[in-house]
């Protein structure tokens, strides 16, 4: 039943089955992406194409034709939002990232694909490794021992480290070129599609994300590359999107997309909400997927319960008080047009704070040991959007934010980040330090330098508005 009901919904193609499958010339040509056992003929695809899956955050899919070998993130991102029927303005809001159960990667927009296959198990090797190591100590923090920048600094994480480096940070130097083990991913949290190739090598701010609140049996765009190809592409917006910009954005197809990733990052409890918030989220779901209420759609929500109920609130009910409590307000939605509903959603999603964040887990540090003047317990999501950064406990429902005007300065070890706030007045405040274990500190910096950055050049331009009036 569950599956009728998604048929017509979503991207999804009626190619649930295909691979990747090369043609006999690219077997013999490039063994690294290709399997014997899956052979077509050229008369199908070009001597070099190969037939992938770009993914969405339902886990619905595309599947296109490409030569991995000449395609870059560039174009691949113009042939999804083409296929997708998402005009020019639209697309900048969105990109193609790779991604797996613990790390999301937005891509280079000129690196071709085969170097992101290549590159992946470097990838995880570097930012998946969660173990702490033996000469490296969260007590040795930076912030706690003096940063060399009041703003904080780039690790140059995405072109310039070395794989064995353990040090964090890089320094400020910048490349000519990628190299390493880290090329083929953009380190930009935006499109732009007029730098020159030169220019978009030199960036150097990775924009990443835990990808820990995804399914572990998560399909791969490649599935015959085995353990080298254990990844997806999956098509969704783009890390440092002003959410003004996304406002403006009207058309069906990317407030489809918009939608779904909030839908996303409610039920995985990114965007942790009370229970009267997620009744009325849960039914705005159910009347855009089945329509009007009818009674099999009340076997179908039961069923499919964890789809509707955010994660940090579904065992404090049975499945069936839920039910009670979901399909009436469902019943009240009869009639109404699943673009204004997917709007609703979203217009309810972003009057949260941290809203459009790009979420890391990581385990707070506390200052002291004493249990009861903790401010978090263990384990916390940290977000990072354009009002600023952003500590989570879902399963308390406990939140800090702090603004960038807030920030006093930032660094990153291998295996932790710190950060450190004012408090108070500007001239009479206190200082704030939070320390956390993660192997992606980072990565975080370097968003936090992306984001900073827009918020500076924002204040610059509504202060010369000001004087102007």
């Amino acid at each position: 039943m569950e599956s009728s009901f998604e048929a017509s919904k979503s991207f999804n193609d009626n190619k649930d089955d295909i691979e990747l499958i090369p043609t006999q010339s690219q077997s013999q040509a490039s063994p690294s992406l290709s399997s014997s056992s899956n052979i077509t003929s050229a008369s199908r695809l070009g001597s070099n194409q190969v037939l992938i899956r770009i993914y969405f955050i339902d886990d619905t899919h595309k599947t296109l034709s490409i030569d991995p070998n000449n395609t870059t993130g560039d174009q691949l991102w113009e042939m999804v939002s083409e296929k997708l029927g998402i005009n020019n303005k639209d697309s900048e809001c969105f990109f193609v990232w790779a991604q797996n159960d613990e790390i999301e990667w937005l891509l280079f927009n000129h690196q071709n694909i085969s170097e992101v296959i290549k590159n992946w198990g470097i990838l995880k090797k570097r930012y998946c490794n969660t173990e702490e190591s033996p000469s490296s100590s969260t007590s040795s923090s930076p912030i706690l021992s003096g940063l060399s920048s009041i703003r904080g600094k780039k690790s140059n994480a995405s072109s310039t480290s070395n794989v064995n480096d353990s040090s964090g940070s890089s320094g400020s130097s910048t490349p000519n070129s990628p190299k390493g083990g880290l090329s083929g991913f953009l380190t930009l949290g935006r499109k732009n599609k007029a730098q020159s190739p030169q220019l978009q090598s030199q960036s150097s701010s990775l924009s990443t994300t835990i990808a820990s609140e995804h399914a572990s049996k998560l399909r791969s765009s490649f599935p015959t590359l085995g353990e080298e190809g254990q990844f997806r592409l999956v098509y969704r917006p783009t890390s440092v999107l002003p959410l003004e910009l996304e406002r403006s954005i009207n058309t069906a197809e990317a407030t489809h997309l918009f939608y779904i990733q909030a839908i996303h990052n409610v039920i995985n409890s990114n965007y942790p909400c009370e229970e009267d918030v997620a009744l009325k989220l849960a039914s705005i779901q159910l009347q855009v997927l089945v329509g009007d209420q009818k009674m099999e759609h009340q076997d179908h929500f039961k069923e499919s319960i964890t789809r509707y109920i955010p994660s940090h609130l579904l065992s404090k009910r049975k499945v069936e008080e839920w039910e009670q409590l979901v399909i009436p307000q469902h019943s009240l939605l009869r009639g109404s047009d699943s673009l204004q509903l997917k709007r609703a959603y979203l217009e309810t999603c972003q009057r949260w704070a941290y809203y459009g964040s790009t979420f890391f887990k990581a385990k707070y540090i506390p200052a002291n040991t004493s249990f009861f003047t903790q401010e978090f317990q263990g384990k916390v999501s940290i977000g990072i959007n354009g009002n600023g950064f952003h500590i989570i406990d879902p399963k308390e429902m406990k939140m800090v934010s702090y603004s960038y005007r807030d920030i006093i300065a930032w660094d990153s070890t291998s295996n932790s980040f710190t950060i450190k706030f004012k408090i108070g007045q500007d001239k009479k405040f206190e200082t704030k330090p939070y320390i956390f274990k993660t192997p992606q500190g980072e990565l975080i910096n370097d968003l936090i330098s992306d984001w900073s950055e827009e918020w500076e050049s924002k204040e610059k331009k509504n202060n010369k508005d000001s004087k102007k009036k």
